[in-house]
């Protein structure tokens, strides 16, 4: 079934939960799902409406569980939410579409390429996370939240409320402060970017009440082994990563492509998080994988 609220689709899933979603770019262009990052939801994503349209894809962006108007799923695992992406693309009929997972939707991303593989055509990791268990060397120390996040949800939980709390009140605020904790590329988008900066700014502004758990569910997933193995992987894996990434180091590229045997790996040097002037390369790369997949 679906239904919408205040005109934005939503889909029941097998467990009763529901998820909701976007179409962005040409309605009748080439599908493509795009998996925000941690916290986040798909109104993080608005600045893809213009180039997908310029290049003739359709932008599916489902808000994951906790996030947006997406249900909260109390027992979601790395598995569970790839099996959600599953649903929507059973729901509106897409055959061999590819799967983008952006920073903390990577994992999401990746477990697709495991579990729904008879169904995409490829995955496409920008910025992820990398499997920290078992605990590669390569891997540097983990930020306080990842930390904090290991050893209690709940204290995450109330870490992020707060973190939230005021970003909800004082947006701009809150991205100059992003801005100034990221690589270059990425603070130049955050603030002189008109469509990424208005993104975030919205985002900020309209998160669900369920946001700072759904990001604790996320960063205690991320310390813990996943429950699907990536070396089961089914489709072509292009992982793309900025080599001066502040947000996931460089070094969770590498981690995902040694342990994904279908994985090619792109560090962009000099490269951001959001990698977003690198679009046209990683769309071309996606292009090709859809065409071979036909």
């Amino acid at each position: 079934m679906v239904v919408s609220l205040a005109g934005v689709p939503i889909i029941s899933l097998p467990d009763s939960r529901v998820l909701s979603y976007g179409l962005m770019g040409d309605p009748d262009g080439t599908p493509l799902v795009v998996l925000h990052g941690t916290p986040g939801s798909q109104r993080q994503l608005a600045g893809l409406a213009g180039p997908a349209r310029d290049r003739g894809w359709c932008v599916v962006a489902p808000d994951r569980a906790g996030y947006g108007g997406s249900g909260p799923d109390q027992r979601r695992t790395v598995a569970s939410s790839a099996r959600d992406v599953g649903s929507l693309i059973d729901h509106l009929g897409l055959t061999r579409c590819g799967v983008v997972g952006i920073s903390g939707g990577g994992p999401t991303a990746l477990a697709c390429s495991v579990l729904l593989g008879d169904r995409l055509s490829a995955v496409t990791t920008v910025g992820s996370v990398a499997p920290m268990v078992p605990r590669d060397p390569s891997l540097p120390a983990d930020r306080l939240i990842s930390r904090i996040a290991r050893r209690s949800e709940p204290v995450a939980r109330a870490t992020f409320a707060l973190m939230l709390r005021g970003s909800r009140s004082r947006p701009e605020r809150a991205v100059e402060r992003l801005a100034a904790l990221s690589a270059e590329p990425d603070a130049r988008l955050l603030r002189d970017d008109s469509p990424t900066r208005a993104a975030f700014l919205d985002d900020l502004r309209h998160s669900s009440p369920g946001t700072a758990r759904a990001a604790a569910r996320d960063f205690w997933l991320f310390t813990r082994a996943w429950d699907v193995d990536l070396g089961q992987a089914k489709v072509p894996v292009d992982v793309w990563h900025g080599s001066q990434d502040r947000n996931v180091p460089v070094a969770h590229a590498s981690v995902i492509a040694a342990r994904c045997p279908t994985a090619h790996l792109h560090i962009v040097e000099g490269g951001g998080h959001m990698l977003l002037n690198e679009l046209d390369q990683i769309i071309d790369t996606l292009t090709t994988r859809q065409n071979e997949g036909g």
